[in-house]
């Protein structure tokens, strides 16, 4: 193996798959509740969870960089692991009626959507040979994302102090997501065309 290029297996990729773990068992958690009034437990476990996956989103790509252990299979695993637990626990959500009341469904499908065109995007533009990194606007959607997803989990565990926070994020993380589509569009495009 080259010295110049670091392990596949190496820390910052091991907390991205802890990461991936994390949305696994928060997903889990919330499709075990089958009566939405009687699980509130395992919905604040399911939180807690939600809570500690986004938290660490910044921690394997600042460990990869200061480390000096940039990946592909980083570069590529990091925003699926992003997208597995947002889209993951919104399609969930969607069988909590606290939830489902604030996120139609359809906001849904526009969020996933978006999400596997980047993907698709990023694989023919980085097939090409080119980086394509999230922009600003992409990241600031994710944080947009996470804080509305986090209070559509709390709406979900029983309690609605932050019901205006869960309503008004899903509108915001609906356009910053429209937006952003269009711009990775944009960004991907002179790539996409080149023979």
């Amino acid at each position: 193996m080259s010295r110049h290029q670091p392990p596949i297996v190496n820390l910052p990729n091991a907390v991205t798959l802890a990461r991936l773990l994390l949305a696994f068992a928060c997903i889990a958690l919330l499709e075990i509740v089958t009566d939405p009034g009687t699980g509130g437990a395992l919905v604040w476990a399911a939180f807690a969870l939600f809570v500690l996956a986004a938290g660490t989103d910044f921690l394997d790509g600042y460990l990869a960089r200061s480390r000096n252990q940039v990946t592909a299979l980083g570069r590529v695993a990091d925003p699926f692991v992003d997208k597995v637990l947002v889209c993951g626990v919104m399609i969930s959500l969607l069988h909590h009626p606290e939830a489902a009341r604030c996120m139609p469904s359809w906001v849904v499908v526009v969020v996933v959507t978006r999400e596997f065109l980047v993907t698709t995007l990023r694989g023919l533009v980085e097939a090409k040979g080119h980086k394509f990194p999230a922009d600003r606007l992409g990241k600031l959607k994710m944080v947009a994302q996470c804080i509305t997803v986090g209070a559509l989990l709390t709406l979900a565990a029983g309690t609605a102090t932050f019901e205006t926070v869960a309503a008004l994020g899903v509108w915001i993380t609906l356009l910053l997501t429209v937006v952003s589509m269009f711009t990775y569009l944009a960004k991907a495009w002179p790539h996409l065309r080149e023979s």
